[in-house]
């Protein structure tokens, strides 16, 4: 009911406003002198998953994005933005499910039909150098697609948003100070989950081959389905570049620590860490291919076997990331979405991957990445995977991309996720 409330409020303020103005106002002016964002993706989207009985194995969808949205400019140093999103199925939507039909018996293709108000926020300017936001709002507190905490999941079609508050600050030299509360989680899927969750995030990049980032999210979902999310999260990230040779050969890494407990009414008691270890090389090239970057990533979400109960079963726990981009993280294919484990005595993930981006002449760019992916507890591979992405943009506003995903299961003894999984995409995109 406090959305309810918010954006009843919302609109009476506006419509308060704007009754008193005419069109030599400034409050008109601001509401004509803003900015019109449009974005349409039209993807084909296949999916061969050999969980699923035979016969029900592959997936298909054509289906379309597009975000309208309007952000106003200023009036007395405030704004607001609103942005409607619409979510079509261009063939049948009978040939996958999508999360929300029912169609449980088929591989998951999670962009399921749909229109929604995607962002509608108020902005404030009153104190310099500060910005606070009121309303449905996109967080992130990295570039994509590094949303390893809060994320939009660009990849799916229905983008998430927040429900919330936030305050971001940048009157410290070389420093963001970001903090908020969270009251509804809005899904990829077009449902939403009640939360209360205070976010505080800093960033300073004053050093000159180190940037830095700590965080704490104490994200307490409030619904009886999401109470395994409530985690509480605090961590710290390094990450930068230092020249090698000459100023077109760089070397980069990164580091990160996250410790994670169960907050509110989450029924588990366990405590578990997440690492990130990074390093490679970037390289300036004065031909075809403009630049190559090459890393190793080892990254780590823990597992707690948690307590035995009078059977021998465990109440094991995962490290846990429900407000992230997962899409961006082992593996493409979407298969480690939540880490396995819960519940059990053996999960969590590790992945060993290797990462080759490519950009060269008539903006084109090349991703290619292999991921070995193992128990964190247990002693046995889940499997490996490939991945290869290919984007072409030209206009300025156009691109088309072209990304493969294939899982390849270990048959080693206890594996949970131990059936294929491959997935291939054709997209293009508008942007205006």
């Amino acid at each position: 009911m406090l959305v309810n409330r918010f954006y009843y409020t919302f609109f009476v303020c506006l419509v308060a406003i704007s009754s008193n103005a005419t069109a030599g106002d400034s409050f008109f002016d601001a509401l004509i002198g803003g900015k019109v964002d449009l974005n349409i993706r039209t993807r084909f989207e296949h999916v061969d998953d050999d969980s699923k009985a035979s016969g029900s194995r592959d997936a298909d969808a054509v289906t379309i994005r597009t975000a309208l949205g309007y952000k106003t400019a200023d009036f007395y140093k405030m704004f607001t933005h609103v942005e409607f999103e619409n979510v079509s199925d261009i063939l049948d939507d009978t040939q996958y499910n999508d999360g929300e039909n029912g169609l449980s018996s088929l591989p998951v293709i999670a962009d399921p039909r749909g229109t929604e108000v995607n962002q509608l926020y108020l902005g404030f300017k009153f104190i310099d150098k500060t910005l606070i936001k009121a309303g449905r709002q996109i967080i992130t507190t990295r570039k994509a697609p590094f949303h390893r905490f809060l994320g939009n999941v660009l990849w799916r079609q229905n983008w998430q948003t927040q429900d919330a508050v936030t305050v971001t600050n940048t009157s410290i030299k070389d420093t963001e100070l970001m903090a908020g509360y969270i009251w509804k989680n809005n899904t990829i899927f077009g449902s939403d989950r009640d939360m209360e969750a205070p976010i505080f995030n800093a960033k300073y990049n004053g050093f000159k081959y180190v940037n830095l980032e700590a965080y704490y999210y104490d994200l307490d979902f409030t619904e009886t389905a999401d109470l395994a999310n409530a985690t509480e999260t605090y961590g710290f990230r390094a990450n930068g570049g230092v020249p090698v040779v000459n100023d077109k050969t760089k070397f980069i890494y990164t580091g990160e620590f996250a410790s994670q407990s169960d907050t509110g009414s989450n029924p588990r008691d366990y405590d578990v860490n997440y690492y990130l270890i990074e390093a490679g090389f970037k390289l300036k090239i004065d031909s075809f291919v403009k630049s190559v970057m090459v890393k190793y990533s080892h990254e780590v979400l823990e597992h707690d076997i948690g307590t035995l109960n009078a059977t021998g079963a465990a109440s094991g726990a995962v490290f846990r990331t429900p407000l992230a981009t997962g899409h961006a993280f082992q593996g493409w294919a979407d298969n480690f979405l939540t880490a396995p484990g819960t519940g059990s005595s053996t999960g969590g993930v590790e992945d060993n991957y290797f990462t080759m981006v490519a950009t060269g002449n008539y903006d084109t760019k090349l991703i290619v990445s292999y991921h070995m992916l193992e128990a964190e507890t247990g002693g046995y591979d889940y499997g490996d995977e490939l991945d290869i992405w290919f984007t072409k943009n030209f206009l300025k506003k156009y691109s088309v991309g072209l990304k493969y995903a294939a899982y390849d299961a270990s048959s080693d003894a206890g594996n949970s996720k131990a059936t294929d999984l491959s997935k291939y995409w054709v997209y293009f995109t508008y942007k205006y």
